[in-house]
């Protein structure tokens, strides 16, 4: 549980929303969440195992809405910073990244999906080219670590592509909707060996 003693005064002016080369990526705020809800909505069949609070959370326009403002409370608090990946001719919802804060040690946990209809298109790879140095810079971490499903055969390549190394494989760590239990593999950026 985060504490005052971890609320860093250096965060209070980071950026919100930072240009990549094929989206905005922005903080989520106030009246998001149709648009969330409606991503959500899209990529239910996709995501629900690897998102269950957030497809749980999100069966509502309303549910929507609060989970949003819930994400804007935790940026405040410093706990998690949750983005919308806004496609930047379209200026529609395309994606969603969160990444958590734990502290002491300055180590993030990254989350993230694009929309199914616009996997291929280098979404993903555009927000992370983007976003590492912000991590780093902006929100001063020293780490960061993102988990995957060990039947997710795209994200490894993904992560290998910008410097992530594979740390280590934890058994039975997600609960899947069909009550069996699934593997995830452990990934990891250190600040000092980002490229």
């Amino acid at each position: 549980m985060l504490t005052e003693n971890f609320i860093d005064a250096n965060l209070y002016a980071i950026e919100t929303a930072i240009l990549g080369k094929k989206v905005l990526i922005r903080r989520l705020r106030e009246g998001d969440g149709k648009f969330f809800y409606d991503l959500v909505a899209e990529n239910n069949s996709l995501i629900s195992e690897y998102f269950p609070v957030i497809t749980s959370a999100l069966s509502t326009l309303d549910g929507a809405e609060l989970y949003v403002r819930k994400t804007i409370i935790s940026w405040l608090k410093q706990e998690s910073f949750s983005f919308g990946l806004w496609d930047k001719d379209k200026l529609c919802l395309v994606g969603y990244l969160d990444i958590s804060r734990r502290m002491p040690e300055n180590i993030g946990e990254l989350r993230f999906f694009t929309d199914k209809n616009r996997m291929g298109e280098g979404i993903m790879s555009d927000t992370l080219q983007t976003m590492i140095p912000y991590f780093f810079n902006q929100l001063l971490l020293n780490k960061i670590t993102i988990k995957a499903s060990t039947e997710n055969f795209t994200l490894p390549t993904l992560a290998r592509k910008f410097g992530f190394l594979r740390e280590g494989e934890l058994r039975g760590e997600i609960y899947k909707l069909s009550g069996d239990r699934g593997d995830v593999w452990v990934y990891g950026l250190l600040k000092n060996m980002y490229k």
